[in-house]
């Protein structure tokens, strides 16, 4: 991330999963979280309504122009899968990863595309012990749980571990060297599918699009009828000034899933749930400000919203300390997340 306008970014499928490896410093969305700091991550969050464990949404890296704590920085988002939780907004939490150009994990450029041979511990993506903490194999996350039966495969939590077992069961035991392969990567998972995110500059034409090319968006996703339908009367909501905004604004490049300005300011779609003023830093006390936003087109390429019940937002807000504080392992930020009717805080 550069620092200087407003960078967009977009998904694109990879080939090779070993791209989304820690060492590479990815930004991306769905499957696992690529852990920055190996051995401090965080215990999995968990729904602040149903109590769930929370899932992997998205990944940004940001790393600072300094060599000291923030030279390597990402930043996760996670959300519950429950569309009945969305009317808190605990509903979503976020977290900030720092390590300085000097640390014990990697080096100051990342491990060069399609070598595979040097990432060594880092591919906590497909273990379930990343060389410094266990992995959950379902999700990803900090697991100080096993399975009791083959002491191999670990798990964050009991809901995990249950969701997983018709699979584990008939490898449980055949294999103590190897794991179960990982969750994410078959079509049972609750994980989004993984995507990598491309970050481009953003570049306003002389005059904008007064309209939305929907078809845009249904040709790079694939994009059904129904969905098609679906996001073309969203894209349609003339009534709400805000939105008619919003909607100038993505029209050059609708298939943006992300916005991303430091210290910048959202484009909100709606008029209603605007967070104006986020709390402050809880490790330093200052100010919190604007890093990005995930735009409701996401919810598109992830194939959310189909079904009954699942999540439905306008945007998802992301507030990180404006003082980039140092910090050891993870610390949480601020994730503020923009539905179509009024939430609780």
């Amino acid at each position: 991330m550069s620092g200087e306008g407003v960078e967009l970014g977009f998904t694109e499928e990879l080939d090779n999963p070993l791209l989304f490896a820690p060492g590479h410093f990815p930004s991306k969305v769905g499957g696992h979280p690529a852990w920055l700091d190996p051995a401090l991550i965080p215990a999995v969050p968990t729904c602040g309504v149903c109590s769930e464990p929370l899932v992997f949404l998205s990944q940004i890296y940001a790393g600072l122009d300094r060599s000291s704590n923030g030279f390597h920085r990402s930043i996760y988002v996670f959300c519950c899968r429950n569309g009945t939780c969305y009317h808190s907004n605990t509903a979503i939490r976020v977290f900030r990863c720092q390590l300085a150009a000097d640390n014990p994990y990697y080096g100051v450029e990342p491990i060069p595309e399609g070598d595979g041979s040097e990432l060594g511990e880092n591919k906590s993506f497909a273990k379930s012990y990343n060389g410094h903490c266990h992995i959950c194999q379902v999700c990803g996350g900090k697991a100080p749980n096993k399975c009791s039966k083959c002491k191999v495969v670990s798990y964050c939590s009991k809901q995990h571990q249950k969701r997983d077992w018709e699979k584990h069961r008939a490898e449980c035991g055949q294999d103590e060297g190897a794991a179960s392969s990982p969750y994410h990567l078959t079509k049972f998972s609750l994980l989004y599918k993984e995507h990598d995110l491309v970050i481009e500059r953003e570049v306003l034409p002389d005059k904008e699009n007064t309209d939305c090319n929907i078809e845009e968006i249904e040709d790079k996703y694939e994009m059904t009828e129904e969905d098609t339908d679906s996001l073309a009367e969203q894209y349609g909501k003339d009534e709400d000034p805000t939105f008619t905004k919003f909607k100038l604004r993505i029209s050059h490049e609708p298939s943006q899933v992300l916005r991303y300005k430091r210290h910048g300011a959202p484009i909100w779609p709606v008029s209603t749930n605007q967070l104006t003023t986020p709390p402050p830093c809880t490790k330093c006390n200052q100010p919190r400000s604007f890093e990005f936003q995930l735009l409701p087109t996401l919810l598109y390429v992830l194939g959310v919203g189909k079904e009954t019940g699942e999540a439905d937002w306008a945007c998802i807000v992301v507030y990180t300390c404006s003082a980039d504080c140092e910090v050891e392992g993870y610390v949480e930020e601020c994730g503020w997340v923009q539905c179509y009717t009024p939430i609780k805080s």
